[in-house]
């Protein structure tokens, strides 16, 4: 399974009914939603945020939630969570990526872990950071929460 991530319709597109959507979708066509990465991965990026960005965590935190369940978040929400992913990317780039080993707890597999490492390694040419880890999630997630913030949306989670 994966995880794909969209900008989503204005804020309360959830209630809409057969004639609201006819006319939005009339003028403005659904945006394909990007697949990020593998449900496994999302959960790992996830929880290795929250362990390692405190500062960041502070804006995401209130929809963790959402994000974990691949829920929508509405235009606000999704501020806040760009917000907190560039004080995280901002942060993580400080972290030792090889403190990640020592904070899995069993989260996901050590050689799940080495493997990321190493390609990390390998991309950057040195020890790499946590940022460097996820440095092409983060752009892509980022990228988007970027554009549904120009159009004051928010985003949807769903392979559209």
């Amino acid at each position: 399974m994966s995880v794909y991530l969209s900008v989503a319709p204005p804020d309360g597109f959830t209630r809409w009914g057969a004639p609201e959507w006819d006319r939005w979708l009339k003028d403005h066509p659904w945006e394909a939603a990007e697949r990020l990465c593998s449900t496994g991965d999302w959960a790992i990026f996830l929880y290795q945020l929250r362990m390692n960005s405190q500062r960041g965590r502070k804006r995401f935190e209130p929809h963790f939630e959402a994000l974990v369940n691949e829920r929508p978040l509405e235009a606000q929400a999704a501020d806040d969570v760009l917000a907190g992913l560039q004080l995280a990317q901002e942060e993580l780039a400080s972290v030792p990526a090889s403190l990640l080993l020592e904070q899995n707890n069993q989260f996901a597999s050590p050689e799940d872990l080495q493997s990321m490492l190493a390609a990390a390694q390998n991309r950057v040419k040195r020890a790499p950071t946590v940022a460097d880890v996820w440095a092409e999630l983060l752009a892509r997630v980022i990228a988007l929460l970027e554009s549904a913030g120009q159009q004051k949306r928010g985003v949807y989670f769903g392979n559209v």
